[in-house]
């Protein structure tokens, strides 16, 4: 897949670019010269950060389609272009397979899998009609290569899905667009200060009433302190996907442990093609 070589000019539209990793990329794009937008759900923030970096911003909920059509065609109106697309908007949600009430399916798939096809699909559109190439960010998680060993007594098992299927969109799009020349990247971060969790609970629409708890008494203490000090800045994490970007990469992790959960993943594989005979 081809790389950013330079970022000097580029425009780029980042959603759930009010805080955590979104507004640290569009922070690292603009400190490499390009020209960025960012979108939120919400207000205050996307108003504090679109004023400290001097940019265009629009509110946005990316779990509704034509509302995603509309700050594309902004964001294009406003730069000129957009060569990147960073689809970032994300919430988390804590819950098991088995008892999470399909209301609360519906509010994670909305934003995590139908927001990011919302954002692709506006920004492929634009891209072809224009005759222009451009390059595609999806964020997924830690949860889109495995669902992470250390967090496997906490039941977050419905972000897991929604993860997954962020990677499997990827790959269909690399599939479907790469042929003509645009690139596809997904950022897939372990454990980042963000604010997720709080901007997830301030996102649920009101009829869902509270979110479930996280319940972490599962977990070993070992495994909790080593999580409390794998923490990254955003700032960090921004700066890991610019350099994924610069080089092509297709998948974009931020630590260096999320390999051992994908080993072990790939080792079940094998051992199941082993018994083909």
């Amino acid at each position: 897949m081809p790389g950013i070589d330079d970022f000097d000019g580029k425009t780029a539209l980042i959603t759930g670019g009010a805080d955590g990793i979104g507004a640290a990329l569009a922070q690292a794009f603009q400190a490499e010269g390009a020209k960025v937008f960012v979108s939120d759900i919400h207000e205050e923030n996307l108003k504090a950060t679109a004023q400290r970096l001097g940019c265009p911003s629009a509110l946005c909920d990316v779990a509704d389609a034509d509302a995603v059509e509309a700050v594309v065609e902004q964001a294009w109106n406003e730069l000129g272009s957009v060569d990147l697309v960073c689809a970032n908007a994300g919430v988390a949600l804590f819950g098991s397979i088995l008892e999470t009430p399909r209301e609360e399916f519906d509010f994670c798939f909305g934003v995590n899998v139908h927001g990011v096809v919302h954002t692709v699909r506006a920004q492929a559109r634009k891209l072809r009609e224009t005759g222009r190439t451009g390059t595609f960010l999806l964020t997924g998680s830690e949860h889109s290569l495995s669902l992470p060993a250390y967090l496997r007594p906490v039941p977050m098992h419905v972000y897991t899905m929604t993860k997954h299927s962020v990677l499997a969109i990827g790959e269909g799009l690399r599939a479907e667009l790469g042929p003509e020349g645009h690139g596809v990247s997904v950022l897939c971060p372990g454990p980042v200060t963000s604010g997720l969790a709080e901007n997830s609970t301030s996102a649920r629409p009101d009829s869902l009433g509270d979110p479930p708890n996280l319940d972490m008494s599962k977990m070993e203490p070992k495994a909790i302190e080593a999580l409390m000090t794998a923490y990254l800045p955003s700032e960090k994490a921004a700066a890991i996907a610019l350099r994924g970007l610069r080089a092509g990469a297709f998948v974009i992790p931020t630590h260096a442990f999320q390999k051992d959960d994908v080993d072990a993943r790939y080792q079940e594989m094998v051992a199941g093609f082993d018994l083909i005979e």
